[in-house]
């Protein structure tokens, strides 16, 4: 068979079921880019990301130290009363302390300290009453960390105002320096050419007594600076105009291979094609599913994010394996089919966010660390199936199909509402290696005060003459028909009905191999799924190419998730201000073996 049943003939056989992924370059890394592109990606990734701001912090290093205080030894006794009142003493007669009472076997010691030296410390003593007998003075040693600034050392072997200099300087011994780390720094209005970054001084002096350097300059001299490491290139204002959307289709089932083996195949003249595409089906039935996102008001101000209108749309449907059986072989006789698996569910709403990053003071940590946090309003609707029997029977001339169902719903006057938050956290371990950790839509759901419950039980009866008389029948005679099946409809109200909403934990690491090439990795975890259904973890793997550059390509690869496989691809384009980004994915295999396919875009303007 020809393969006129394309990729656009094979989508509209499909579902769409988003990874939970709303942020254009994470698609087209197939997950691995959390966070994006900073600026409005931020808000939907990782609120700490809102943190980083464009320029430099000093690389710091740690440090144990310590410092010695002394403290004088008062009275020391048996009976804690005493010393409490010698305490209340001392303070009403002027001697104003901080005094403690200490226990050492069997005595209490009342203390005094805090003296920054022994001769502060024997000053007091020596003015106490003569009713206090110790006054014996102790040092006491207190360790700590403290930070300073990593400092590096290099040699400087040109310092010239003149560019066509350095340029010739450059190119002249471009060779022989080709074995050392060199930098050119413009500093009181020179142009300064550094060899060399050193942790030591006695490094950097090796290294300026080392021949090569000595016949480029034997003048040339060690330099020292702190070593600073960028922190990131951060948008100070961002805003997505004039929208962007993710939209993703998969299914368990199908693929483009798939139709062109079993669409318009004789299945009469070779039965083995209908077993074996009955077969292909999973024993748990078709699963469709929908979820689709778009945005429009993303901003972002410094560290500040709001989005205003951010839509999910979520519906499900399950359609047991027995109807296609049905479908495709008929039923034998007296053998009922239960089709109770049946369901159908779903949401649409609309999530109004605000977040906020910044970067945490943390002195024991050498490198920056960020945190930030969002706050989410949303309103919408929803509907599940809250419980289905039905049964299919037939004798030699007749059909009997039995259905109870009972669905609960709201409607536009019975909106839902709720809450949710993101949580996040991020490091910048060196200048080439970061990771980061968030959690998005935490505790969030979808609450109605009022909601319909609607049960619908119907028994059909039909013989096989009724089948061609119901075929001659008029709208109006259909519809008598269709009372006749019916035993109950019922409408009732429930109150308080709330849905459980999932959120997602993300793990994610970033190496910067060159200033061309990055390489990233993340695993995503989807939780709280009894509404939506069970969704495995993901990890993936990806690159961004030329990341610093008006045209950058991304891809990746991931493992996981709902189809197994995924492979993703995308590019970004800057020009100016404006940048276009633009991603596409293929799950569960590539080309007409693919299960399914994901297109993202956003348009976004940076400052």
């Amino acid at each position: 068979m020809s393969n006129r049943y394309n990729i656009f003939f094979f989508s509209l056989f499909t579902f769409i079921h988003s990874q939970y992924i709303q942020v254009t370059p994470e698609i087209a890394t197939a997950g691995a880019f959390l966070g994006g592109r900073l600026g409005t990606h931020a808000i939907h990734s990782n609120p700490a990301l809102l943190g980083i701001q464009t320029g430099e912090f000093l690389e710091r290093s740690l440090v144990d130290t310590f410092t010695v205080s002394y403290g004088v030894k008062l009275v020391q006794s048996t009976d804690k009363k005493e010393l409490q009142e010698i305490k209340t003493r001392l303070n009403q007669d002027g001697f104003e302390r901080d005094y403690k009472i200490e226990k050492t076997d069997s005595l209490f010691i009342l203390i005094t300290s805090g003296f920054k030296d022994s001769f502060s410390a024997f000053n007091f003593s020596s003015n106490l009453p003569a009713s206090i007998p110790l006054k014996t003075i102790y040092s006491d040693t207190t360790w700590r960390i403290t930070e300073k600034p990593k400092i590096k050392y290099s040699i400087q072997v040109l310092a010239t105002p003149n560019q066509d200099t350095l340029k010739s300087f450059k190119k002249r011994f471009k060779k022989r320096l080709k074995e050392f780390p060199t930098k050119v720094v413009f500093k009181d209005s020179l142009y300064k050419y550094y060899v060399g970054s050193f942790d030591s001084e006695e490094k950097a002096v090796m290294l300026k007594n080392n021949p090569t350097i000595q016949s480029i300059d034997d003048k040339s001299f060690i330099v020292s600076s702190h070593d600073k490491i960028p922190e990131g290139v951060a948008p100070k204002f961002s805003f997505t105009f004039p929208l962007r959307f993710t939209l993703n289709l998969q299914n368990n089932s199908f693929n483009t291979d798939w139709l062109n083996e079993y669409i318009g195949a004789d299945m009469i003249q070779d039965p083995s094609i209908k077993n074996n595409l009955i077969n292909s089906i999973p024993s748990s039935g078709i699963s469709s599913v929908l979820w689709l996102n778009t945005g429009l008001f993303d901003m972002t101000f410094k560290n500040y994010g709001l989005s205003l209108l951010n839509v999910n749309i979520f519906s499900s449907v399950n359609i047991p394996k027995e109807l296609t059986q049905i479908l495709f072989e008929g039923i034998s006789f007296r053998e009922p089919k239960d089709i109770s698996s049946f369901d159908s569910r779903g949401f649409v709403y609309n999530e109004t966010k605000f977040s906020f990053g910044r970067k945490l003071d943390i002195k024991h940590f050498e490198s920056p660390i960020y945190a930030g946090f969002g706050f989410k309003y949303l309103n919408g609707l929803f509907s599940y199936t809250e419980k289905y029997d039905g049964v299919i029977t037939t004798n030699e001339d007749s059909i009997s199909i039995f259905s109870d169902l009972e669905v609960v719903y709201t409607d536009p006057n019975q909106i839902a509402s709720g809450f949710g938050i993101d949580l996040g956290l991020y490091g910048r371990i060196n200048d080439k290696v970061s990771a980061q950790l968030s959690i998005m839509n935490l505790g969030s759901f979808l609450k109605s005060k009022q909601s319909t419950n609607w049960r619908s039980i119907n028994k059909i009866n039909l013989s096989s003459s009724d089948f061609k008389d119901i075929l001659d029948y008029n709208d109006a005679q259909k519809d008598s028909v269709n009372d006749t099946f019916s035993i109950l409809d019922t409408t009732t109200y429930v109150e308080n009905v709330l849905i459980k909403l999932p959120f997602s934990l993300n793990i994610a690491a970033n190496y910067n191999y060159s200033n061309n090439l990055h390489i990233k990795s993340a695993v995503q975890y989807i939780a709280q799924t009894d509404f939506i259904g069970e969704s495995p973890p993901q990890i993936s793997l990806g690159i961004v190419a030329f990341p610093y550059k008006s045209f950058s390509f991304l891809g990746g690869v991931s493992f996981g998730g709902i189809n197994k496989i995924n492979f993703g691809s995308g590019f970004d384009i800057k020009i100016g201000s404006f940048c276009l980004h633009l991603a596409g994915s293929q799950s569960g295999g590539l080309l007409n073996s693919a299960k399914g396919f994901n297109v993202s875009s956003e348009f976004r303007f940076l400052f």
